[in-house]
This record gives structure tokens, sequence and C-alpha cells, in this order.
């Protein structure tokens, strides 16, 4: 997909009115026309087609150093809807894009005026969108949440307060990898066939759970690890075949230096994983100290021979107060898109995405401000929702035609779920997939790539008890 920038007209009547990103159009003294005018916006087609809910019309504005700001305006029956785009956050050339609305009717006619620094307005270019498929208006609902199978570590199920699961696979994490606690279980697909879990600090054979002291304990401390499944058949459980290692146990993956006095390297925990460019990379965030989730940076390891050896990518740093330092991915056909939030559990969502080929150079990616993309500018991403986000993932969902999201909520307690036609949105309200009052200190959920071949959603989710993984699953359907 060749773009540069997007801007997307949601409500014009609201966004018209948004200080610092449009001037108010929605009164009756708007500039009128004074002449002729240096700039002309010139559209890449007359008619386009909306597809997923959405049109973009690729448009090159000529005199783009003498414009003061855009005007874009929807056609109704009411009469004409403007809003006023400032030249700050526009581009000379960019891709606009239309989100499509149930009252939209068959063709959408959206016109677009470029003004001059004296107020002049040039030639107006009209764009006919096409309203072929419509939106559905339909929201996601689940039933029959399961604990499938224990993913990691011993096969010790249904006591003493550990959950009781559906299927024992006999992974034996604990005896083949070493790998007795840990938590996480970020799955993405290597190839089809094949895919890779990491998970978070992993401790060996000699860890027990600790009623008095839930959460990690033993020792063979790793900040992370990476194990393998061929298992393409999860209603019976998740089969673990493999792990990256160092020839005794699964090995450390991203280098974290263990100093536990909250003043430097604690750990490096990984949040996304993707297979991009022919390649398999992980995001992490390199905590400083877990009071307060402080963190150092946020960074990637990349490996080139389906992940069983990895290396650092310098060019790529967040911040530690980055809005992207705690992050999912999803290649959607080449395109890149990262959900992502603050390290930590009380911050909410935004939205990158950069073509596959350049996810090494994030100069390169593109940043939701609320009305498009803008390319490099981390700073002008806007919150995608208002709600406490933790450890997120996402995915398509082919059969649905919706994105899905899975996320921790803090104050609910509990993993929510909510899908959009679009993965900048707008989303639904969250729905409450599983309760911490049923499933004692959980959190994470990470979406198993299987999952887009049907309606059935498998995740794995942690417990801080038994501080280990397991595979879960909810069956979607679409609201009538």
């Amino acid at each position: 997909m060749a773009f540069r920038h997007t801007f997307t007209l949601l409500c014009l009547s609201c966004i018209a009115c948004m200080t610092g990103i449009v001037t108010n159009s929605c009164d009756k003294s708007e500039d009128d026309p004074k002449g002729d005018a240096s700039v002309t916006v010139i559209a890449g087609a007359e008619e386009v087609d909306a597809v997923k809910g959405a049109a973009e019309i690729k448009l090159r504005i000529d005199g783009f150093k003498d414009m003061k700001y855009l005007k874009i305006e929807k056609e109704t029956s009411f009469g004409k809807l403007p809003a006023n785009y400032q030249k700050s956050i526009l581009s000379e050339e960019f891709t606009y894009e239309y989100q499509l609305k149930q009252t939209d009717p068959e063709l959408i006619y959206i016109n677009f005026t470029g003004y001059d620094l004296s107020g002049a307005a040039g030639p107006t270019t009209t764009v006919k969108i096409h309203n072929k498929e419509g939106v559905s208006g339909k929201s996601v609902t689940f039933t029959n949440l399961q604990c499938i199978s224990r993913v990691t570590g011993k096969e010790e199920n249904g006591h003493d307060g550990l959950p009781a699961v559906k299927y024992s696979v006999g992974n034996r994490t604990d005896l083949k990898y070493n790998v007795g606690g840990t938590d996480l279980g970020i799955v993405w697909e290597i190839e089809p066939g094949r895919y890779g879990l990491f998970f978070g600090d992993t401790y060996g054979a000699d860890f027990k759970p600790n009623f008095a002291a839930p959460g990690p304990n033993g020792g063979s401390w790793r900040c992370n690890v990476v194990l393998f499944s061929e298992d393409t058949d999860l209603s019976n459980g998740l089969r673990i075949d493999d792990a990256a290692t160092d020839g005794k146990q699964a090995k450390e993956i991203c280098f974290g230096a263990k100093n536990t006095s909250g003043t430097g390297d604690w750990t490096s925990i990984p949040t996304a994983a993707v297979h991009a460019n022919g390649a398999e990379y992980v995001h992490y965030m390199n905590i400083k100290a877990w009071n307060g989730w402080v963190t150092n940076y946020s960074g990637m390891y990349k490996s080139t021979d389906k992940g069983m050896n990895w290396e650092r990518v310098g060019t790529v740093n967040f911040a530690g107060e980055s809005n992207f330092g705690q992050a999912g991915y999803y290649n959607d056909n080449g395109t890149v898109y990262m959900i992502a939030t603050k390290t930590g559990r009380s911050d909410t969502p935004h939205i990158a995405r950069f073509r596959e080929s350049d996810i090494e150079d994030p100069a390169k990616y593109e940043y939701w401000n609320g009305i498009g993309w803008i390319k490099g500018r981390e700073d002008l991403a806007v919150p995608m929702f208002k709600d406490e986000t933790g450890e997120l993932s996402f995915s398509y969902m082919p059969e649905l035609g919706k994105w899905i999201l899975l996320y921790f909520n803090g104050p609910r307690y509990e993993i929510s779920m909510r899908s959009a036609d679009r993965p900048e949105g707008p989303w639904s309200e969250p729905v409450q997939v599983a309760s911490g009052w049923q499933w004692a200190q959980l959190y994470g959920s990470f979406i198993h790539p299987l999952s887009k071949n049907g309606t059935t959603l498998y995740f794995i989710m942690s417990m801080w008890l038994p501080y280990n993984t397991y595979l879960m699953s909810i069956d979607l359907k679409l609201s009538k």
C-alpha cells in the first residue's frame, strides 16, 4: 500500500469544532472565495469504492506552501457539512479516508477546496464514493468461555486454587525446557503450521505455587524465553513442540541485567511479536522498577532463522514514557498495525501503522491522530478510546468481518473485549470475557493466529498464583 498521510472524515459537524485541529466552519461567517487562489486540490480519481467501511481518496495539493487550510465538505440531503483542516496537520500528498456510517446513501459526494493565505479559495474538486457494502452496525458477542488446557509448567490442575482444564496435554515444559513458572505467552505465526510463543520472567523446574506469596519463585531466572508449537487443532489443547535453547534449557532472548535494586536494568519483558518482511520481530520493554512500572525504554529484537536465534534492532527505541512502550502487532497483508499503551495497566491505547518493510525504521511509522495518519509524529497520536488498558492483543476475524481487541482492565478486574470494523476504530464498548473473581489474579490475553480460521477465539491467559499460562477459548457471533 502506497501512502503518506491518511485523514478521516468522522463526524464533520463535531470535528469542525475541535480546537487546534480544525477551524470551526459550522457558522455562516466562513470565508467566501475572494478570487483565484494559488491552491489547487487534485484527486487521484473522480470515483472510488468504499471497502471494509471506509473509502480512501488520494490527494495532491498544488501550492501547498501557500495554503492556509483545506475545506472538506460532505454533501447530504440536509445541505453541506463542512470542516476546515489547518495546514499544520496536512501534507502536500496524502490519502484522505472517509468512514462510512449506517445512514450513508449508496452514493456519497465529498468536496475538497484549498484556501490560500489571503483567504481566497481555489477550485473545488468533487469525488464520488460508491457505498456498495455499507456497514453492518452489528456488535460482537460471545458464549462458552472455556479453559482448554495448561500451556506451561507442571501439569497440575484443579486443586488449591489452581484452575481446572478441559484437557491435559502434558507439555511438561518444566522437565523439557526448565520452564516451571512463567507468564504471558504472546503467540504469532512464523509460517503456516508453526507458531512462536514469547513468555515473560521465567523460572526453572524448582518453581512451586506459593499460596502465601503468589507469583514467581525458584531458580534459573531468565527474563524471557520463546517456545514453539506446530499444533493446528486447538480444540483439544495447545501442544508445545520445541524451544529456542542453549543446549540445556530455554534460553533468554532479550537481555535483562536482573538488577532488582530498582535503579538500573531489572528485566526485559516481551509485549508483542510478529512475522514481517521475512523475519520474526519481538517488541519488549526494559523495566527499571516494577513499583510504578518504571521503564528505561522499549525496543526490538529480530530473528532471521525462524525464532531460534535473535539480535537487537538498534534503530527501534521508544522512550520510557512513550505511548508505544507496551504493544500488540498484527500484519494485515503487508501493513503492520501496532496498538500500544504506556507500560503498565492504567493508560489508554494508541495506534500506529507501517509497511512491514519499514518495521525497523520508526521514522516511517504513521500515528493515528483522531482524524488521520501522521508519519513520524508519535507525539500527535491520540487515544483510540478511554479505558485503562493493560496487556493486549488484537486480530482481524474474516468470517465476522470484524477486528477483535482483548486486554486486561484493572478497575473491572477482567479481560475485556472490544470489536471494530477497522483497527483505528471506532471501537465498541467493552464486554467482559473473563472475570478475576472467577479466574483469580488473571492477566494477559494473547490471541492465537489460528482464531482467524473461524469464529472460535483462542487466547493465552496468565494467572498469578500458578504463575503459568492457559489456553482459553470463546465462541464469537454477530449480534442480530
